[in-house]
């Protein structure tokens, strides 16, 4: 089990905004020292944490919808639960963090690093993920419908079992990177690059197999 960051001494850099700034103390004085404790909900819905390291902190059920994220880091980050809707995380640094059950419909992550991220039941639908890097994410039982993933590194990334497999209805993955990828997902997958090109069952498992990762299963 993972300790996480509960006190002001445990912020890297707090954010350069003030009303951001004020919001992260105010939170994380109100949260126990304890694990155990009940952890309070983390308003910052709309506020701005550009040049934050909020790296190793205890986020769980965060709200920051429609909140600038760019370029914060978030690396090993509790974030389970959070709501991330609309958020913007261009280039956000969100390595091995926990994002179980997240929620960031229409987020824009463009550049994002999700290295070794846990993204199991998350739902990031017609979320913006060009060029993230995803590698050896975890990714079971997420839901992407309309996500475009097209240029993310997605090597060694799990998409789940077949009990548990990830919805990825109607992505865009032209350009992505598959080496090495494993697990269980429904499409159809659109692989087209000047046009739309939609894949579903055999034709999908042939042209993961194509792009090195021939261990993906498709659900017909």
């Amino acid at each position: 089990m993972r300790n996480f960051g509960r006190t002001r001494g445990d912020v890297g850099t707090f954010p350069r905004d003030a009303n951001a700034r004020q919001a992260l103390e105010a939170y994380l004085d109100a949260l126990p020292e304890g694990p155990e404790g009940f952890i309070p909900c983390f308003e910052g819905d709309g506020l701005d944490f550009s040049g934050a390291d909020l790296s190793g902190l205890e986020l769980l059920g965060a709200s920051l919808d429609e909140a600038t994220l760019d370029g914060v880091r978030l690396r090993n980050a509790e974030l389970g639960r959070a709501s991330l809707i609309a958020a913007s995380l261009r280039g956000a640094d969100l390595s091995g963090a926990l994002l179980r059950k997240a929620q960031g419909r229409a987020c824009d992550a463009r550049n994002a690093l999700l290295v070794d991220a846990d993204l199991r039941t998350c739902e990031f639908e017609e979320a913006d993920l060009r060029n993230c890097d995803l590698r050896r994410a975890k990714l079971a039982n997420a839901w992407l419908a309309g996500t475009d993933l097209r240029g993310a590194d997605l090597r060694g990334c799990d998409f789940g079992g077949r009990s548990t497999s990830a919805g990825l209805f109607e992505v865009r993955m032209a350009d992505s990177r598959l080496d090495r990828a494993t697990g269980h997902l429904s499409g159809p997958i659109d692989v087209g690059t000047s046009s739309p090109r939609l894949l579903d069952g055999d034709d999908l498992q042939r042209w993961f197999a194509d792009h090195g990762a021939p261990e993906v299963e498709v659900h017909n």
